[in-house]
C-alpha cells in the first residue's frame, strides 16, 4: 500500500512538471457556491500546492501513531490505516487533476466532478470508520468516545452509515445539481454531526432517542425534496455578471450578455 502511495505522490508532482508550461499565471483555487471561480492564485505557487500537500500528508500518516498514547491500538487496524491514508492521498490526486482541467477549460463547472469526488470519498470512508480503534488522531474525536471504547466502537458503527448515506446524496446531487449548498454541505455536516450526537446520547443513556431524531430528519428531507421537484425553478440566473446554473435548466447557458437589471 505504501508503494502505491508514493506512486501518487510521484504522478502529482509528474503532472506539475508537465502541465506547467501550458497552465495560465494565475489558476484558481477556490470556488464559490454557485461553482464561480473566484479566487486565484500564482502559477508558480498553485501549481505544486496538491503535490507538497499529498507528501506532508504522507510523512503525517507514517509519524502521528508513534505520538499517540493509545498506539498500540494501530495494531488492530494496520490494513484499514492504510487504505484510509491512500483513500485521502488519491483525493488530492483528483483534486491536483480538476484544479488543472479548470485551469485549462475555465468555462467548466466545477460543481459535479468535486461532488462526484466529495461522494466518493465519503462513501469510502464511511466503509472503514468502524473498524478504527480508539485513538487520539483519526476517527470521531470527542470526550464521551475518548472515555469509553465501548462508545467509541458503536459510535464509529454508527458514523460508517451516516458517512455512506451522506456521500451516496452528494454522489447524486452531481449528476441533478439541484440546490447545490444545502444539499451537498447539508449532508456532510449533517454526516459529521450525527455521530457526535449519538456519542453524547450514549453517554446519557438516551440513544432510543437517535430514532426519533433520524425520522424527523428523514421527513424533512422528503418534504424538501417534494417541494424542490414541483417547484419548477430550474433556470439559468444572472449573478455578478455571469449565468449561473440554478437547478437543472433543460436549456443551454444563455448566450446573451448577463446584466442584472
Amino acid at each position: 500500500m505504501l508503494i502505491f502511495q508514493i506512486i501518487l505522490i510521484v504522478i502529482q508532482f509528474a503532472a506539475s512538471f508537465y502541465f506547467y508550461p501550458t497552465l495560465p499565471e494565475s489558476m484558481p483555487t477556490h470556488w464559490n457556491v454557485y461553482g464561480n471561480i473566484d479566487s486565484y492564485m500564482p502559477k508558480q505557487y498553485a501549481v505544486w500546492m496538491f503535490p507538497l500537500l499529498g507528501l506532508l500528508m504522507l510523512i503525517l500518516f507514517k509519524i502521528v501513531p508513534s505520538f499517540d498514547p493509545n498506539k498500540k491500538k494501530y495494531q488492530h487496524f494496520v490494513t484499514e490505516w492504510q487504505i484510509l491514508q491512500t483513500i485521502f492521498i488519491a483525493f488530492f490526486t483528483y483534486m491536483q487533476g480538476i484544479t488543472f482541467y479548470v485551469a485549462h477549460n475555465p468555462s467548466l463547472i466545477i460543481m459535479r466532478p468535486m461532488f462526484i469526488g466529495l461522494g466518493i470519498l465519503f462513501i469510502l470512508l464511511g466503509n472503514y470508520l468502524s473498524k478504527i480503534r480508539q485513538n487520539y488522531f483519526i476517527g470521531i474525536k470527542v470526550p464521551w468516545t475518548l472515555a469509553s471504547e465501548d462508545n467509541w466502537n458503536k459510535t464509529h458503527r454508527f458514523a460508517s452509515w451516516t458517512f455512506v448515506i451522506a456521500g451516496i446524496i452528494v454522489f447524486i446531487e452531481a449528476f441533478f445539481i439541484w440546490e447545490a449548498t444545502p444539499i451537498v454541505f447539508g449532508s456532510l455536516m449533517l454526516g459529521s454531526f450525527l455521530p457526535v450526537l449519538f456519542s453524547y446520547l450514549l453517554f446519557k443513556k438516551k440513544e432510543h432517542l437517535m430514532k426519533r431524531i433520524i425520522l424527523g430528519i428523514i421527513i424533512a428531507l422528503v418534504l424538501l425534496a417534494g417541494m424542490r421537484t414541483i417547484s419548477g425553478e430550474d433556470d439559468w440566473i444572472c449573478k455578478d455578471g455571469k449565468w449561473v446554473m440554478h437547478g437543472k435548466p433543460s436549456s443551454i447557458r444563455p448566450t446573451t450578455n448577463c446584466i442584472k437589471k
